[in-house]
């Protein structure tokens, strides 16, 4: 073989290598972005599940001091709880993407009309009275209703009157709060759900889901 040949041989056999040492780089590259990015979104959620869990924790605290503060009130104050939570304890929440939601039974006092409309034993008048008694706070429970009808009214109410106790609740029967988190670029979302019930004057957790 001409020394000219061989050394073209050469040169072509120097250029594969190169091509092939550019490819192997590029794709152990690309292994590597990968792993990091995947390191880096594993790290981005366990940073939003610490977050949420302290976030759960924090309205969890809130709920127990409220629900101490007046023992004898512990029921009504449980009733409006996300409300109080999300004003008077807004700055123990800050920085918590938090909502508050009741789970279970339509409840007396914060049921709608169309709510109250679709429970057994409730005429239009049962729920107008309802809606009366509601605004001057003397519905401690179903008994005012009864008594505030007109017969006819009373007679398809109390007729009704086991099933719709069973049916409507006089305070929630649970609450759900969920606390989201996004971090990250793209964001990374992680969720929690927490399912609180009254235990006298504590919230007890009986749920607990991640996604």
């Amino acid at each position: 073989m001409p020394l000219s040949a061989r050394r073209g041989f050469a040169l072509l056999a120097v250029l594969w290598i190169i091509i092939a040492l550019g490819v192997l780089a590029i794709t152990v590259a690309r292994v590597t972005y990968r792993a990091m990015a995947a390191a880096q979104g594993e790290h981005d959620r366990v940073i939003g599940r610490w977050n949420g869990e302290g976030c759960i924790s924090r309205f969890r605290s809130v709920s127990d001091g409220v629900l101490a503060e007046d023992p004898y009130r512990s029921s009504d104050r449980w009733r409006w709880l996300d409300s109080i939570v999300q004003i008077d304890s807004a700055p123990t929440l800050m920085g918590c993407d938090v909502t508050i939601r009741m789970a279970g039974r339509p409840v007396l006092a914060r049921a709608s009309a169309a709510e109250l409309d679709s429970l057994p034993g409730m005429t239009p008048e049962a729920v107008a009275k309802i809606l009366q008694l509601r605004a001057i706070r003397l519905l401690p429970d179903l008994l005012p209703v009864a008594a505030a009808l007109s017969p006819d009214a009373r007679k398809v109410f109390d007729a009704s009157y086991a099933e719709l106790s069973r049916s409507l609740a006089i305070e929630p029967d649970a609450w759900v709060v969920r606390s989201q988190a996004h971090l990250g670029a793209p964001p990374t979302p992680v969720n929690i759900e927490a399912r609180f019930v009254r235990a006298g004057t504590r919230a007890a957790l009986i749920r607990w889901q991640e996604w």
